[in-house]
């Protein structure tokens, strides 16, 4: 057959259009079994002699497409950039043209909510029936108080995370530990380049080499990877994941709603129950990847499957279906074992059975407020149970917060002042607080979930959970700390509206967490934290109420006002800590202090100052 239309008679016409049809199937197939067999090349050839495969080159073509998506990305930069610049009565404006417009005439609630919250109740909101059932006015409310009572129930019970960590897990292995942080760049930041010459070079400096790839060509169920091999006789797919800019929605939440699958081997030895969207990259994946994988099994490479979010979905999967698979799908014989995985901030896509089943092959990490790997149906439902009570329960907060809010509009926003005097005695008030709360001490009385067993008993069919071993990155006391822990453990079946639920799913976040826990084992130090509960009505830093630069003055809203100084402990008001400073003997990064402890110094220095005098002058 050829291009040019020809004329046929109309009994000919279907067996003519099939042709056509049939000439076009096979062209793609054949194209897709060329770039399939490229990748499966370019492999053997480089086990055959890796300096005969040549290194990536520069491709720097600015395309249109690329000049277009930069125009976007700059107005949008712009317009937030100029944001802060604007006067306070143009910036409310702003804002509150925004809010009003998502959320109708309660929308001014939102000035009392935390930006990041705001925009994680937006996306929450695109993944959940349930949270879209909620009156507007009710949404923000619940949300508003619900971020408070979380934050409260945290900051009183500052060390819960280790003892829940002690009681149901076990310390993370050094060598495992340093295992995730050596894979980081491979699993977490180098797939999310599109070019190849990018990531050769990130691959370079760690002694790993880009042999194959596929990163300029991403869709939904077709994410992008990256096949990297060492002179350890290793090789790492990693699975390119969630991020807005580089997957071109290709690995985005486009499946969260998708209803689980169940997947069952021919011969009925293996089944799991997985999310539908992951899955199906998975086995497309699998397909495409086949003959390379098996390629480097035979010829003795350990395989490591790693990827970032949804990636880590994938390559959970993926490692399934290499160790367990049907047919082809499996490794050969003898070579299952090769396969192992890593995740970093993986979702929950697996039951609570598959789950478990994956511990001896493939582990997630989950960092400290990442809500990514915490989302699920029976988390969503729970989150949108949560808002509907706290809303109900909050109405006499809420007269109270809108009323105040009133008042300093009717004030053209007028400056708050300190009204009270610093406390003398600070020793005394450690000693207190230290006696309140000794180091290890349980302090669950106020947290919503705090009677109970440790982890849920919830293993439903219906839900999912996070795949393999957990190695979960929690703060205790502004520092963080990591244990391997069940994936039912209920802080990860819990969704908390904190500052940090997204930027905590980042890879830079994730890699920085890591390093931190790694460092932290070295130090001995460590400051106690006192509790919200503890702190009585007055800063101990100017002695005003905690709450004199806010707007919002309920009760409930007062723990927003609080929060604990990273080098003394002490609960100050914000206002006297504006403070950053990092702190390494306790392995924090720029964090809040208290202004006693920001301009402290040894008063001994001031004694022997005539002495110190005199030798400078000498």
């Amino acid at each position: 057959l050829s291009d040019k239309e020809e004329r046929v008679c109309k009994d000919c016409l279907p067996i003519a259009a099939a042709r056509v049809l049939a000439r076009s199937v096979a062209t793609s197939v054949i194209d897709t079994a060329c770039k399939y067999a490229d990748h499966c090349l370019r492999v053997s050839a480089f086990l055959e002699d890796p300096e005969a495969i040549p290194l990536y080159e520069a491709n720097n073509v600015d395309t249109v497409q690329e000049k277009l998506w930069r125009a976007g990305g700059f107005a949008v930069e712009g317009a937030r950039r100029a944001a802060p610049l604007l006067s306070l009565p143009w910036a409310l404006g702003v804002r509150a043209v925004d809010v009003v417009w998502n959320y109708g005439q309660y929308g001014i609630l939102g000035f009392l909510l935390r930006e990041e919250i705001m925009q994680g109740i937006k996306t929450l909101l695109s993944f959940s029936s349930a949270l879209q059932d909620i009156p507007p006015k009710d949404l923000l409310v619940g949300i508003l108080y619900l971020s408070a009572e979380q934050r409260k129930a945290m900051r009183d019970a500052p060390e819960e995370n280790r003892r829940l960590a002690g009681q149901t897990g076990k310390p993370v292995p050094p060598e495992l530990l340093e295992a995730l942080i050596g894979m980081a760049l491979i699993g977490t930041y180098a797939p999310y380049h599109d070019t190849p010459y990018e990531v050769q070079r990130f691959a370079l400096q760690q002694d790993w080499r880009l042999v194959t790839e596929r990163l300029g060509d991403s869709w939904k169920h077709r994410p992008a990877w990256a096949l990297f091999i060492s002179e350890h006789r290793t090789a790492a797919l990693s699975i390119r994941g969630t991020d807005v800019e580089q997957s071109c929605g290709g690995d985005l939440f486009t499946d969260f709603d998708a209803v689980p699958a169940k997947y069952e081997t021919s011969d009925g030895s293996a089944t799991l129950m997985a999310h539908s969207g992951v899955l199906a990259a998975a086995v497309a994946l699998e397909v495409e990847l086949r003959p390379t994988l098996r390629k480097l099994a035979t010829a003795g490479y350990r395989i490591v499957l790693t990827g970032h979010s949804l990636g880590g979905g994938v390559a959970a999967l993926l490692t399934w279906l290499l160790r367990h698979g049907t047919g082809g799908e499996r490794l050969p014989p003898g070579f299952e074992g090769q396969a192992l995985g890593i995740g970093y901030a993986t979702p929950s896509i697996v039951d609570w059975k598959t789950a478990q089943e994956m511990k001896p092959f493939f582990t997630s990490v989950v960092n400290s407020m990442d809500i990514v790997p915490r989302l699920s149906n029976g988390t969503l439902t729970h989150l949108s149970s949560e808002i509907r009570a706290c809303a109900e329960e909050s109405g006499a907060a809420l007269d109270e917060d809108v009323q105040h809010y009133v008042e300093r509009l009717t004030s053209v926003w007028a400056p708050r002042f300190r009204d009270g005097t610093p406390l003398r005695d600070l020793p005394s008030a450690l000693r207190e607080h230290n006696h309140s709360h000794e180091p290890g001490e349980v302090c669950m009385s106020e947290t919503a979930e705090g009677a109970g067993k440790a982890t849920e008993d919830l293993q439903l069919a219906s839900d999912m959970y996070v795949p393999g071993n957990v190695v979960w990155i929690h703060r205790v006391c502004g520092h963080l700390e990591a244990a391997v822990v069940p994936c039912g453990i209920k802080p990860l079946r819990r969704l908390v509206l904190d500052k940090r639920m997204f930027v905590d799913h980042t890879a830079q976040a994730i890699h920085q967490a890591l390093l931190a826990v790694q460092s932290r084992r070295s130090m001995s130090s460590q400051v106690s934290w006192q509790r919200f509960a503890d702190a009585g009505e007055r800063c101990p830093c100017c002695g005003s109420r905690y709450e004199w630069l806010n707007t919002a003055r309920s009760g409930k809203m007062r723990c927003h006002a609080m929060t604990n100084c990273r080098l003394c402990g002490l609960v100050v008001c914000l206002g006297c800590a504006t403070a950053r400073r990092s702190i390494p003997e306790l392995c924090i990064e720029s964090a809040r202090i208290c202004d006693r402890c920001a301009w402290r110094c040894d008063s001994g220095s001031l004694q022997s100052l005539p002495e110190i005098f005199q030798s400078v002058a000498q």
